[in-house]
C-alpha cells in the first residue's frame, strides 16, 4: 500500500518493535512484519480495522490516548499497557507523522513485549502475597494469645484491639477502633497511672502495673497492664502496645493460699514462718507451755490464740494479761484474785484469771516485765498447778495451759539477773521466735492484701493497691512491724479517692523515706496534675466539657483539682 508520507516502506518492515500506521480515527493503515508476526495475522487483514480492536489493549478500554498525542505533541508518548500479545505486558510508543507543512497526517504506533516488567510486577505481587500472609499469621498469633493484647497511637486511640480482648471485655473491634482507650477500659489506673500513658511520655516499658477494668456490661475484671512502644520503619514512635492479663484466677488462686497460709488470724507464706505454722501446729497437739519471743508488733498475741484455738483446749477460755500494763499488786492480784477484805477497796471476793482461765490457755503478755517477787509465785503456780488468793488461805488448783510472750531477750534479762532462770526455763519449754518484719518482707503482699479485705468487710472501697505503692512498703524497715504495716494500709484505705491504694495515699512518715532523687516520686501526682492543667486550657477550663473530655464525672474533677490545688 501507498502511503504519502511513508516514503521508504523498508525502514517501515526493518524496525525491530511491532509497528502500525494509523489515520487520525486510529484506523490501520499499514503494519509492518514484526507487527503481523506478533499478531498472527497477515497485513491485509489488519489494514481499515481500528487499532482498538487490532491490539486489545487496556488503555483502548480506560482512555486512547491518539487524540492527545495528534492535538498537542509534537513528540513521541510511551505508555505501558496490558493486551492479548503472550500475555506479557507491552510499552507502547505513539508517534505523530507530519507532512512537509507540519500537519499530522497519521500516528506510528509502535509497541513492544516487556518482560522485565513482567518479572518485576510478578516479584512484587509475590511480595505483596507474602506480607499479606505474614500480616495475617501475625494477626492468627496475636488472636491466639489468651492475653489481650491492643494498640493506640499517639494520641491514645484504640488502632487494634485482639479477639482474646474481645471475648474478655465484651467490646468487638470494630466497636472501639479510633475511640480512647480510657472510654473503653474504664480502668481505676486511668486518671492518674496510666503505664501506656507513662511509656509513650517516658519512652520507657511498663511491667505488670495492677488495675481493675469495666467490661461492656460494667463487670469488674482485675488486671495486669503491661506497656511498650511501637515504631515505624524509621524508628519514629507511632504508638504504643498494651497487653492486659487477667487476674481473676490468681486472685481466687491467692484466696486459696491466703487461706493455707493462715493461723487464726496470722498470715505469712515466707520460708520463717511456714517453719513457724510448722511448729504451732505440733506444739498446738500438746499442753506444754510455751514461750513467744519478738519484737513489738510482730504479732505474739496471734500465734497464742493460733496455738489454743488448735488444741483440745480450744473449747475452754482464752484468757489474756499483759504485765506490763500493771503495777506488781495489782498485777497479782489480777492473776490470782483476792478474798473480800485483803485490802483497802477489797469489799468483795475476786477471781483472778488463772481461776477464769481454768480448762483453758492463758497468755501472759509482756512476761519480762514482772517482778523478781511476782516471778516466784508465777513458777509455783506453773509447777504445783495452784495457788491462793491474795489475803486467802485457801489453795486453788488450777487447770490452765501457759503461753508467755515477750519482745525482750529473755536469756540475758536472766544473764543480767532480772528474771529468774528456773522460771525462764519452765516457760522456755518451748520457744517460738517471731521475726521482724523487715526479716521476711516476702509476706508483705499477702498482708497488705489481708488487711484491704478486712477493711472491705463493711463496704468494697479498694479493689487494689499501686505497683508503686507496693514497691515503697517493700522498700520500708518496719520498725512499727505488722501492726505499723496495717496501720498504713488503715490510713491509706480511709484517704484514698481513687478506689485504689497510691502512693500519695500512705502516711506522709513512710512516703518521706523515699530519696529525693527517686525518678518515679512524683509521678503519679505530676502525671495527673499535667493531664487535667492541659485539658482544662484546652476547654478554657470549662469543668463539664474537660471532665467529660477525661472520661470522668464532674464531681470527681472537681475533688482532683482539689486534691492538686488546681482549685480557684
Amino acid at each position: 500500500m501507498s502511503l504519502p508520507f511513508l516514503t521508504d516502506r523498508s525502514l517501515f518492515d526493518q524496525l525491530p518493535q511491532a509497528g502500525l500506521i494509523l489515520d487520525l480515527d486510529g484506523i490501520v493503515l499499514a503494519a509492518n512484519a514484526r507487527a503481523c508476526s506478533l499478531l498472527n495475522r497477515d497485513e491485509a487483514q489488519l489494514i481499515g480495522v481500528p487499532c482498538s480492536e487490532v491490539t486489545g489493549f487496556s488503555i483502548c478500554d480506560e482512555s486512547c490516548p491518539l487524540a492527545e498525542v495528534v492535538t498537542s505533541w509534537s513528540g513521541s508518548r510511551t505508555l505501558q499497557a496490558e493486551g492479548s500479545i503472550n500475555e506479557l505486558p507491552l510499552l507502547v510508543e505513539l508517534t505523530p507523522l507530519h507532512d512537509g507543512s507540519g500537519q499530522c497526517v497519521a500516528v506510528l504506533e509502535s509497541f513492544r513485549e516487556a518482560p522485565l516488567i513482567k518479572d518485576l510486577s510478578t516479584q512484587l505481587q509475590s511480595k505483596q502475597e507474602m506480607l499479606i500472609a505474614e500480616m495475617e499469621r501475625s494477626r492468627a498469633l496475636v488472636n491466639s494469645i489468651a492475653d489481650g493484647i491492643y494498640t493506640i497511637n499517639p494520641e491514645m486511640r484504640i488502632t487494634s484491639f485482639s479477639r482474646s480482648l474481645e471475648k474478655m471485655t465484651g467490646y468487638r473491634e470494630e466497636d472501639v477502633l479510633g475511640r480512647y482507650c480510657r472510654e473503653i477500659f474504664q480502668t481505676s489506673v486511668c486518671e492518674t497511672d496510666c503505664p501506656l500513658r507513662w511509656t509513650l511520655n517516658h519512652q520507657k516499658p511498663v511491667q505488670n502495673c495492677t488495675a481493675t477494668l469495666q467490661s461492656k456490661k460494667g463487670e469488674a475484671i482485675p488486671a495486669f497492664i503491661s506497656s511498650d512502644l511501637l515504631r515505624d520503619a524509621e524508628g519514629n514512635i507511632n504508638g504504643c502496645v498494651g497487653i492486659i492479663r487477667d487476674r481473676s484466677e490468681i486472685e481466687k488462686l491467692k484466696a486459696q493460699l491466703g487461706n493455707v497460709h493462715t493461723f487464726g488470724e496470722f498470715v505469712g507464706k515466707s520460708k520463717k514462718m511456714l517453719e513457724i505454722f510448722e511448729q504451732v501446729s505440733t506444739v498446738s497437739a500438746t499442753d506444754s507451755t510455751v514461750l513467744i519471743q519478738g519484737e513489738s508488733g510482730t504479732g505474739k498475741e496471734l500465734i497464742a490464740r493460733a496455738i489454743h484455738y488448735r488444741s483440745e483446749r480450744k473449747k475452754g477460755p482464752f484468757v489474756r494479761v499483759n504485765c506490763a500494763s500493771l503495777t506488781e499488786s495489782l498485777l497479782e492480784s489480777e492473776l490470782f484474785g483476792h478474798d473480800k477484805g485483803a485490802f483497802t477497796g477489797a469489799i468483795k471476793d475476786r477471781p483472778g484469771r488463772f481461776e477464769l482461765a481454768d480448762g483453758g490457755t492463758l497468755f501472759l503478755d509482756e512476761i519480762g516485765d514482772t517482778s523478781v517477787a511476782l516471778q516466784a509465785k508465777l513458777l509455783r503456780v506453773l509447777q504445783e498447778k495452784e495457788f491462793e488468793r491474795v489475803g486467802g488461805i485457801q489453795t486453788i488448783k488450777t487447770d490452765v495451759r501457759v503461753i508467755a510472750a515477750t519482745n525482750k531477750n529473755l536469756f540475758q534479762e536472766v544473764q543480767n539477773n532480772c528474771f529468774r532462770e528456773d522460771l525462764y526455763y519452765r516457760l522456755c519449754v518451748v520457744p517460738i521466735h517471731l521475726p521482724p518484719l523487715r526479716q521476711r518482707k516476702e509476706d508483705i503482699p499477702l498482708l497488705t492484701e489481708t488487711f484491704i479485705q478486712k477493711f472491705n468487710a463493711h463496704g468494697e472501697r479498694i479493689q487494689e493497691i499501686s505497683s508503686r505503692a507496693m514497691s515503697l512498703l517493700m522498700a520500708h524497715d518496719w520498725p512499727g512491724n505488722v501492726r505499723e504495716l496495717e496501720n498504713a494500709i488503715e490510713h491509706a484505705y480511709v484517704t484514698s479517692t481513687t478506689g485504689r491504694i497510691e502512693r500519695r495515699f500512705l502516711p506522709a512518715a513512710l512516703r518521706d523515706l523515699l530519696p529525693a532523687t527517686d525518678e518515679s516520686s512524683s509521678h503519679e501526682e505530676q502525671g495527673e496534675e499535667n493531664e487535667i492543667i492541659r485539658a482544662l486550657k484546652q476547654h478554657r477550663w470549662n469543668k463539664r466539657e474537660t471532665a467529660t473530655a477525661l472520661g470522668i464525672s464532674r464531681t470527681t474533677l472537681w475533688r482532683r483539682m482539689k486534691l492538686l490545688g488546681l482549685t480557684e
